[in-house]
């Protein structure tokens, strides 16, 4: 077979049934072969960090592997975005990229979309890329891929492959398929947990976006109602625990009374969080004396915080053998009653919140009654979705598709149409700002083209408003933050999407519902600014920092 086909037949193998890319006069033997892979289909993206972002949403939404195709060159460093994304986020895709021909590769001749050294462009956002120098080793590379890609703490991987090799033929050897094994926790480790465990009187749990990846919702939920412990969650583990469950704390950590509280616990639980800067507020949430980190990377354990105990393999595996541990052995008894003292956290911030700011709760409260339960909900960098991703209730695994660590601007649009072909029979809607939303606008023709109906709620403040806020904050003035935008609901209508305007956050509610339920793809506009907050309390400016203006 052909190198192009030799690609086709091991995504085949991995049952990779959608692929996002555009064709390239260097990769044109994949495209071929794809023509006789019926049971593989095609999104063709207008844009490589489209297709890049596509393939992320869909990994995200889905739990299985996202995949794009590239051509050479300029096709890869368009891709890179939506790489380094996935990278930051732990998120499975694949890209496969054409390269020159082999006899040019370093030469520096100047071949068409040649790249000094596009594996090494690459490197900084993958977690393992390779070179195919020949038609036999593909499927061994492409399965190495997969197993690079779904092993361990999940990544993106890249395949390059010369464009001489995509259009060889020769005799090509079947491997088997990559499978993805469980790592399982040391006995020692699980056992100085159980022993830490069984005589907290006030555990509390903070989850993070490992316990999505490795699909442990379940588990987590049998773990912490063993223990009777608060489920804090990270922005990538909203869901991780039904958002109305009474021992679901919220995405509010930063929040001085929830600082507060988790001080007063002396066990936490941290299981699937690297403890990233913006989530521990730049490191200074303190934790409680003693620390569980549960991690699938050693390399995380003791590398933001210091931990008591450090359990190392999936997060459902070691959430399972700690749950069965600690059954027989029980917990302290007369302990306090956490679901109540969740339940008084929860509404103590909630009510903090909208005494300082209470058109941002006022969103998130419509936003909030307009949902179903099962909306996976995809965001871009925008103050309304600041807003959403701490105080909106997510309630299923896979429902919040957030580009967090990197904080990508113009993931939005692609990462929505990748989630809904994921998850087609869910809801999908994206929250976006007006500067985002115009990195990639142009993917709304693939939305339309292969029939992807989401919802976009666009908040328009004519500019860049985070950072202007920044820059009036810190300079007194701004300058490149203003932006002179078109009518999007005109936009819209070019691209044959109904959308409409709404002037209050009151309308934004009944406007959201009516475009679900009318199971086609809409845009609605809400052109308004929501104010700034100014607070005596620094910690306080700290949490809505934190929901409003950290963003770059």
């Amino acid at each position: 077979m052909t190198g192009g086909e030799a690609v086709i037949r091991s995504l085949a193998d991995h049952d990779v049934s959608v692929v996002f890319g555009i064709p390239g006069i260097h990769n044109l033997a994949v495209y071929e072969a794809l023509c006789g892979a019926p049971g593989i289909r095609l999104i063709g993206a207008r844009h490589e960090q489209g297709a890049s972002f596509m393939a992320d949403g869909y990994a995200r939404a889905g739990g299985r592997a996202g995949v794009c195709l590239c051509t050479s060159g300029p096709a890869v460093l368009n891709a890179a975005p939506g790489l380094g994304t996935a990278l930051s986020d732990s998120s499975p895709i694949l890209c496969v990229a054409s390269q020159i021909p082999s006899a040019g590769i370093g030469q520096n001749k100047g071949y068409l979309h040649e790249c000094r050294d596009q594996l090494a462009c690459l490197r900084p956002v993958t977690k393992w890329c390779a070179r195919a120098d020949t038609v036999a080793e593909i499927p061994g590379i492409m399965r190495e891929a997969f197993a690079q890609m779904l092993s361990g703490r999940r990544g993106p991987v890249a395949v390059e492959i010369p464009c001489d090799i995509m259009d060889a033929a020769d005799e090509v050897e079947p491997v088997e398929p990559a499978v993805s094994m469980r790592a399982e926790p040391q006995p020692e480790q699980v056992q100085q947990a159980v022993d830490l465990l069984a005589t907290a009187r006030r555990p509390v749990i903070w989850a993070g976006g490992g316990v999505i990846s490795s699909d442990a919702a379940d588990e987590l939920l049998a773990f912490a109602e063993q223990l009777q412990a608060p489920v804090f969650t990270t922005v990538l583990g909203k869901g991780a625990i039904a958002g109305d469950h009474p021992l679901c704390a919220g995405s509010t950590i930063q929040h001085p009374a929830a600082r507060d509280y988790v001080i007063g616990c002396d066990v936490m639980v941290a299981v699937g969080t690297r403890f990233n800067e913006d989530e521990s507020s730049e490191w200074s949430v303190r934790l409680p004396d003693s620390l569980v980190h549960i991690d699938i990377d050693p390399a995380e354990i003791n590398r933001n915080y210091p931990c008591t105990a450090g359990v190392v393999g999936d997060a459902r595996q070691c959430l399972r053998q700690l749950t069965a541990k600690l059954a027989p052995v029980g917990r302290q008894s007369g302990g306090p009653d956490r679901i109540a003292e969740t339940a008084r956290l929860r509404l103590a911030i909630l009510e903090d919140c909208r005494e300082l700011a209470p058109e941002g709760v006022e969103l998130v409260e419509t936003i909030q009654a307009a949902l179903p339960r099962d909306t996976v909900l995809v965001n871009d960098l925008a103050v309304g979705a600041y807003w959403c991703r701490r105080l909106l209730e997510q309630y299923e695994p896979r429902s919040n598709v957030y580009p967090w660590g990197f904080c990508t601007l113009g993931f939005g649009v692609p990462a929505a149409i990748g989630a809904k072909l994921a998850q087609p029979l869910r809801p999908t809607v994206l929250l976006s700002g007006d500067g985002g939303f115009q990195f990639n606008l142009q993917e709304l023709a693939v939305a339309v083209q292969f029939d992807v109906p989401i919802v976009i709620v666009l908040f328009n403040d004519s500019g860049y408003g985070v950072l202007e806020r920044q820059q009036q904050m810190r300079y007194g003035r701004s300058l490149g933050a203003d932006l002179q935008n078109p009518d999007f609901v005109a936009l819209a209508a070019a691209y044959g999407i109904e959308g409409c305007r709404v002037d209050s956050i009151a309308a934004l509610g009944p406007a959201i519902g009516e475009a679900i339920e009318s199971g086609q793809i809409r845009l609605i506009e809400l052109p308004m600014r929501l104010p700034p907050q100014v607070m005596d309390s620094a910690t306080r400016a700290m949490f809505l920092a934190g929901l409003n203006d950290s963003e770059q």
